[in-house]
């Protein structure tokens, strides 16, 4: 796991970013909602709702970030990190409910079209919130590098998304001024079907985060690389590694040493491998020493349990035939 000194500062880093794109979505939530009542544009209404929207996602990801200022304890040694995946989880359900909101609407105005009343300023004040969010994208982006949060990532597309809203949003702006009054209906359903499509995506992608964390890909294959290197390790077993967030990932990493190997060369060599796993991923991975046979018994058990359900799946095959 990373020194307190550093996770506090990633904590600390997080939260002013956050508070600077709360305070960039209030102002253009204002704009639009202004030039939205004022036009009785459906489309610009409801990016007005989605920036709100933004401004609420963006509030609980802090607050998930402030938890994390809250020490280990016994209950939770390794931590709250997993409030950053849940925070992810949660700006991808508004995403999805904006979509539903913006269909529903639109389908409405399909039904019952209004009047759109274009200007040029209004046109105007829509067309700078696209750089603006382009800005803060690119801001969110650069600064994640360092921080790797799961829940900033689901922010910077929740971004791409916005940036494509409001380009639809002034076009349709512009063309219903001109053709007639469905065609704001027409955009906004198009709109949310793009919305609803990446929400879901960014729903299973989370959920899969909340539920069994990121996999911890990077810190295994730091792991086994370690192991490999280490000219007292013969073979290697099972990598288990367990996701408590960013930089708290922990479990077990199983080795056979070299028959010539004494214990206190063993002890030695679980506390070094330990050390410098740490060092390079911050991963907490205690070494179980394995005897060939062991390890080889737990491979049979692992085949006769794939074999087994293989056939169970086949003869389930059969049976429905």
């Amino acid at each position: 796991m990373l020194k307190e000194g550093q996770m506090r500062s990633r904590i600390v880093q997080s939260i002013i970013l956050l508070a600077i794109g709360i305070a960039a979505n209030i102002v253009l939530a204002a704009v639009k909602l202004y030039v939205g009542m004022s036009s009785n544009s459906l489309t610009i209404m409801l990016d007005a709702t989605n920036s709100l929207f933004d401004v609420l996602t963006s509030i609980v990801t802090l607050l998930a970030f402030a938890v994390l200022f809250i020490p280990r304890s016994e209950s939770a040694p390794f931590g709250y990190g997993r409030s950053e995946y849940l925070a992810g989880f949660v700006v991808a359900i508004a995403s999805a409910v904006i979509g539903g909101m913006f269909f529903i609407r639109s389908l409405n105005r399909l039904a019952m079209p209004e009047p759109v009343w274009f200007g040029w300023q209004n046109c105007v004040l829509i067309a700078v919130a696209i750089p603006v969010k382009v800005a803060l994208a690119v801001f969110y982006w650069i600064k994640n590098k360092k921080l790797k949060s799961k829940a900033i990532a689901a922010i910077v597309l929740d971004c791409c998304l916005d940036i494509g809203i409001t380009g639809a949003s002034l076009v349709a702006f512009a063309v219903t001024s001109k053709v007639d009054y469905a065609a704001d209906a027409i955009f906004g359903i198009i709109i949310s079907i793009v919305v609803l499509i990446f929400a879901i995506k960014m729903i299973v992608d989370n959920i899969k985060s909340v539920v069994k964390g990121d996999g911890c890909a990077d810190e295994s294959a730091i792991v086994k690389a370690a192991l490999k290197e280490d000219g007292r390790i013969r073979r290697i077993g099972n990598i288990t590694l367990h996701d408590y967030g960013f930089g708290a990932k922990a479990g077990t990493a199983e080795a056979v040493f070299k028959s010539d190997v004494k214990r206190e060369e063993i002890e030695a060599a679980e506390r070094e491998l330990r050390e410098r796993i740490k060092a390079e991923c911050g991963a907490e991975v205690w070494i179980v020493p394995l005897s060939d046979e062991d390890l080889n018994i737990e491979k049979d058990a692992k085949k006769f349990k794939a074999s087994a359900k293989r056939k169970s799946e086949n003869s389930d095959r059969n049976e429905s035939n």
